[in-house]
């Protein structure tokens, strides 16, 4: 109950916690037309995701502002890495939420616009600030790679193992890494599920709205872990 209460009491937990039922419910509507259920119950599901749905955007309204505002802290980052990753995320990610802002005031019947090109654009902002994060994430497993190497093994032991690959040695390097730096591979795990979404919004990968669902799902869940335990959220952000 205190974990509900945390995340109930931010507005990004509320968001986080409403993304992991928009995308839950598109994988159980998709799960019962699979299995061809009553055609009630498969559109309840649908106007389930539909109303989280815009209840995200709700929550988000204005929030490209903020975002932007960010972006300027991001510039002052030593790292040269960093700096243009985390911009180029931030300001590709307030355009994608100003792009969506205007997709559903055209649905809402605000505004007259083409709301598929508008749809279309944001989520191309949206792969853009994923692809910025994963590049970041990329530097950031690098960087541990190297210092870990440099830490922990002789230079011998180093040169031993450019010579030959061991398989177990890796694997266990590599949950070795993972369990010491939870940060990065939660925020690894997160935008790399994101990335297939505007993927295959735009038609770019044909995945199912079950899939879709999982891996919506999954990012919401790793999402949700960095607010309850803020430790294990990657920083700077």
């Amino acid at each position: 109950m205190d974990v509900i209460i945390k995340v109930n009491n931010q507005t990004t937990g509320r968001d986080k916690l409403a993304r992991l039922i928009q995308y839950t419910s598109r994988l159980v509507w998709h799960q019962l037309e699979i299995r061809n259920a009553n055609k009630y119950s498969v559109d309840r599901i649908k106007n389930l995701e539909l109303t989280f749905s815009s209840f995200r955007k709700i929550l988000r309204l204005g929030r490209c502002i903020d975002i932007c505002y960010t972006a300027l802290n991001s510039m002052h980052i030593e790292d040269p890495i960093l700096r243009v990753t985390l911009t180029v995320s931030k300001l590709a990610h307030a355009l994608f939420l100003y792009s969506d802002h205007i997709v559903w005031l055209t649905k809402s019947g605000f505004l007259k616009t083409d709301s598929e090109k508008w749809n279309r654009t944001a989520n191309k902002f949206w792969l853009i600030s994923i692809i910025a994060n994963l590049a970041r994430d990329f530097y950031e497993i690098v960087h541990l790679m190297d210092l870990h190497r440099t830490s922990f093994l002789k230079p011998s032991e180093l040169l031993n193992s450019t010579m030959k690959y061991d398989v177990n040695g890796s694997i266990k390097y590599m949950y070795m890494l993972m369990t010491c730096h939870k940060d990065v591979f939660i925020d690894t795990l997160k935008n790399s599920c994101d990335m297939f979404i505007p993927l295959t919004a735009l038609g770019v990968t044909k995945l199912s709205p079950s899939t879709v669902g999982v891996l919506g799902a999954i990012s919401s869940l790793a999402a949700l872990v960095t607010i309850v335990k803020p430790i294990t959220k990657l920083v700077p952000a």
